[in-house]
């Protein structure tokens, strides 16, 4: 099995903007007698109508853009999240996707990588060879723990060192999604019944004390 390297955190840089405002001082001589305020240019007075129209209303178009394109970006991702879960969608409950912001393809055929700030990011993958391999180290490999086994549909982890990688398989369907967690801070068991992949057990009420009989 192979497992997806962590992407690395991305360093932003911000840039300073420096405004500089230049002012203009005239010495004008206190004797001389103030200039007659000369008409406006005649070039300015017939300015074309359709000119200034078309300036005029330039600028709201351009305000509305950004907005638009927000809208758009949210749209396209709402779509792949929505393509994500109809596809995968035996492999988790309605729940577990619409924690997902956005999905996108990871560079493996076949395949998609979803984040969420809640969920983090899993990996879906479909293909019955993928999915063949995947329950075969699931069922076989003393480092690895099923917590449901259905048949068809396997939940569980495997572990190497303290990196747990969380899995659920349909192999009914080839289909396998997977995520990778560090054992020393979450335990995978819990994290698979937080996210709800497997029902967690209801646990078990202790038996009524008798009491002593009665000598």
């Amino acid at each position: 099995m192979t497992a997806e390297v962590p992407t690395r955190l991305k360093t932003g840089f911000a840039a300073a903007l420096v405004s500089v405002a230049v002012f203009g001082l005239s010495a004008c001589s206190k004797d001389a007698p103030a200039p007659e305020p000369s008409a406006p240019p005649v070039a300015s007075q017939t300015s074309d109508p359709e000119t200034s129209t078309s300036a005029t209303t330039s600028a709201p178009v351009s305000s509305e853009r950004p907005e638009k394109t927000a809208a758009t970006s949210v749209r396209k991702e709402a779509s792949s999240v929505r393509k994500v879960a109809e596809l995968y969608g035996t492999l988790a409950p309605e729940e577990f996707f619409q924690m997902f912001e956005d999905c996108a393809p990871n560079g493996i055929p076949d395949s998609s990588a979803c984040t969420g700030p809640e969920v983090g990011q899993f990996q879906f993958f479909k293909g019955d060879a993928k999915a063949a391999s995947t329950t075969q180290l699931l069922t076989e490999l003393r480092s690895s723990r099923v917590v449901e086994d259905s048949g068809d549909r396997i939940v569980g982890w495997s572990t190497l060192g303290t990196t747990a990688v969380i899995t659920v398989v349909d192999n009914k369907k080839g289909l396998t999604m997977q995520q990778m967690v560090s054992s020393d801070k979450q335990d995978p068991l819990e994290r698979i019944y937080d996210l709800g992949l497997a029902q967690r057990p209801a646990t078990a009420t202790a038996s009524p004390s008798s009491e002593p009989e009665a000598v």
